[in-house]
């Protein structure tokens, strides 16, 4: 019998936006795929009914509840009272779970670790709320990799709670940016896995509506596409990048799907997005009032009319790894990037799109011609290995994934 035949792992995520849900499932489904048993622990426990009805005697879902709000830190997304408050609320809800299922958990599985981490008092704390064996996935350690020399570092390193990984009840960090394992290895003093930053997999169907009307509205035109509309990711570049491919009379059709985040905005930047959306050219598709778009056949279904995904984010606020990469590996579709991050080494390894320098319409505009007709920076055709990119990326590759973290957690 293997090790994971015998474990019960709590999988956990206090935030229920963006990909959370489709990692959280595909996190669950992988689990169970080797044999191990699930305590789920999420904001929306009734988005996995599905999941419970066909897994019954192996899954277990709860509602996980977020801490009040502290009347010192109102306001901030990180705060130690928050921080604190979340382990003794894993910790609860788990002692619930195993008294309701009469199973005992062997380990916890942060699916966003960071969200324990940020200003933790201490991991004594840490350990003492949750009390038992830990591990998860660090998606923002871009910070370790910078020179940890002076007291300004050392401050930075402590408010961020990396200290806590050095728990002993910690059995492993996972990370999606193979950048940063070295020096969350080094620093930590614990084993890392590199996941793969997967994707929903879904067949996607183009005629549903948000994607028949897309089409419609595109009317043959070669679309660059943008799913989630904030700064970080580069929505204001893409905007610029439009009108200017407006006022030239170029044949390419802009899509901004998603939710927009103006709270992402500077007061100036969300004015001038109000006017363009005003009186907007007829190359765009953008609905300011729209909700998030569904996962799965409807993701992948607008996702398929994208001729160039667009990923060229600004380093300054995110420069870590991203699954749209995946997404355009899936559907066989380029990638623009930028420079200077682990996203830059990725297109350039597997020809699967172009890097630009941050925030440079003038490149974007750029790399869209070359892609367009299949041409490389260096003038070449460019030959995507996109089958090579997406198969270190796959479910296949997060079982794999699992199976070794179960494996080396249940070691010791």
């Amino acid at each position: 019998m293997s090790s994971s035949d015998q474990c019960t792992v709590a999988l956990v995520d206090p935030i229920w936006v963006g990909h959370h849900a489709t990692y959280f499932r595909a996190f669950i489904e992988s689990f169970l795929e080797v044999g191990a048993r699930v305590v789920a622990l999420c904001p929306k426990p009734e988005d996995l009914d599905d999941m419970v009805k066909a897994h019954p005697d192996r899954l277990s879902v709860s509602k996980l509840e977020e801490p009040g709000d502290s009347k010192l830190f109102r306001g901030r997304a990180h705060d130690p009272f928050t921080t604190r408050q979340r382990w003794r609320i894993a910790g609860e809800a788990i002692d619930a779970q195993e008294d309701m299922c009469g199973w005992k958990v062997d380990f916890v599985f942060f699916a966003l670790l960071d969200s324990y981490l940020r200003f933790m008092p201490s991991s004594a704390t840490a350990d003492r709320l949750l009390g038992r064996p830990w591990t998860g996935l660090y998606f923002r350690a871009q910070h370790l990799t910078e020179p940890a020399s002076g007291i300004l570092a050392k401050v930075k390193q402590r408010l961020k709670g990396d200290f806590v990984m050095r728990s002993e009840d910690c059995r492993l960090i996972s990370g999606v940016d193979e950048r940063t394992l070295p020096y969350v290895e080094s620093y930590s003093k614990k084993p890392v896995l590199l996941m793969p930053d997967i994707t929903n997999e879904a067949n996607g169907d183009p005629e549903v509506p948000l994607a028949a009307a897309i089409r419609e509205k595109a009317a043959g035109r070669k679309i660059i596409g943008i799913v989630g509309l904030e700064k970080r990711k580069g929505f204001l570049t893409l905007l610029r990048v439009a009108k200017e491919a407006a006022d030239q009379g170029n044949p390419w059709f802009f899509v901004f799907t998603g939710v927009l985040w103006w709270e992402t905005l500077s007061d100036e930047e969300a004015a001038w997005v109000k006017d363009y959306l005003a009186d907007p050219p007829d190359n765009i598709y953008l609905d300011p009032e729209a909700g998030m778009v569904p996962d799965g056949e409807v993701y992948n279904g607008v996702a398929s009319l994208f001729d160039i995904f667009f990923a060229a984010y600004l380093n300054s606020l995110y420069n870590g790894s991203s699954n749209v990469l995946t997404k355009g590996a899936l559907l066989e579709k380029p990638c623009i990037v930028t420079e200077g991050a682990c996203l830059e080494d990725r297109v350039k390894a597997y020809r699967i799109g172009l890097a630009v320098p941050e925030d440079d319409d003038r490149r974007c505009f750029e790399a869209i011609k070359r892609l367009l007709v299949g041409e490389h920076w260096d003038g070449k055709p460019l030959n995507p290995r996109y089958g090579d990119y997406f198969a270190l990326h796959s479910h296949e590759k997060l079982v794999e994934h699992v199976r070794e973290m179960i494996s080396t957690v249940m070691a010791g």
